[in-house]
C-alpha cells in the first residue's frame, strides 16, 4: 500500500485559500462591468416636443410668479448667447451616465434631456429682489428643493431648484439688467432614431430638421 502524501493536505488548503480570496474579487469585479456595461438605465420613451411641454410648465410657472418681463415669445432652436435681448427658446441636449459607467464620459446612444432658456431685459433692478424671494417661497412650498446663491456684493443673486429631476436656475444680473432662466428636464428615450436623427443633427453645428419652438411666457402683471 503506498503512504498517504504527506504534503497534498496543506497544498490543498492553500487551494481552498487562494479560492476563498479571489472568488470576491472576481464577482467585485464581474459585477461592476456589469452594471457599467450589462445593465442599461432605464428612461421613459417620450417626444421630445411632450419633454418640453413639461419643463415649459415649470418655466411658465416661475415666470408667472417673478412677475419681472414682458410677454416672452418664442424662437425656434438654442438662444445665441451674444445677441443681448428679451428670449425664449429651447433645445435637446446630451445625457451622460450614473455612477460607474459615467467614468466613460461618455453621452448615452438614443437618450437626450430638453433645455429651454430664457431671457427678460429689464431697464433697472427695481423689485427683482423681492420677486426672486417670492419666487423662493413659492417653489420651497410647492415641494422643490430650492438653493439660494449671490454674489460677494449683492448685487446677482439666483435661484437653484430641482423637483423629480426637473431643475430651473433662475438668476439676476445687475450688470446687464436681465432675468435669464434656464429649466432642464430628466432624461429620456427618444421613441425612434427617426426622432433622434430629426431633433438631434450628428453635426452639432447643424440645425436640426425639427426645431423645438416653446410656448409663450407670460407674467401675471400684478403691476
Amino acid at each position: 500500500m503506498t503512504a498517504p502524501d504527506s504534503t497534498s493536505a496543506p497544498s490543498r488548503r492553500r487551494h481552498r485559500i487562494i479560492v476563498l480570496l479571489v472568488t470576491p474579487v472576481v464577482a467585485l469585479f464581474g459585477g461592476a462591468w456589469y452594471v457599467m456595461y450589462g445593465w442599461p438605465e432605464r428612461y421613459d420613451s417620450e417626444p421630445p416636443p411632450e419633454m418640453l411641454r413639461r419643463i415649459a410648465a415649470h418655466n411658465q410657472d416661475a415666470y408667472r410668479v417673478l412677475d419681472l418681463g414682458p410677454v416672452l415669445k418664442p424662437q425656434s432652436g438654442p438662444e445665441d448667447p451674444a445677441k443681448h435681448h428679451s428670449s425664449n427658446s429651447a433645445s435637446t441636449g446630451e445625457c451622460y451616465p450614473d455612477g460607474l459607467e459615467a467614468m466613460e464620459d461618455e453621452p448615452l446612444d438614443g437618450v437626450y434631456n430638453i433645455h429651454h432658456s430664457w431671457t427678460a431685459v429689464r431697464k433697472d433692478g427695481s423689485g427683482v429682489r423681492v420677486a426672486f424671494g417670492r419666487l423662493k417661497h413659492h417653489l420651497t412650498a410647492n415641494g422643490w428643493e430650492v438653493d439660494w446663491s449671490e454674489s460677494i456684493n449683492k448685487q446677482n443673486f439666483s435661484v437653484i431648484a430641482d423637483k423629480d429631476g426637473y431643475q430651473l436656475s433662475i438668476g439676476w444680473d445687475a450688470d446687464f439688467k436681465e432675468v435669464t432662466g434656464l429649466g432642464r428636464s430628466p432624461c429620456a428615450r427618444f421613441p425612434d432614431r427617426s426622432q433622434e436623427r430629426a431633433y438631434r443633427p450628428a453635426d452639432h453645428y447643424a440645425v436640426p430638421d425639427q426645431q423645438l419652438t416653446p410656448p409663450d411666457l407670460v407674467p401675471s402683471r400684478r403691476r
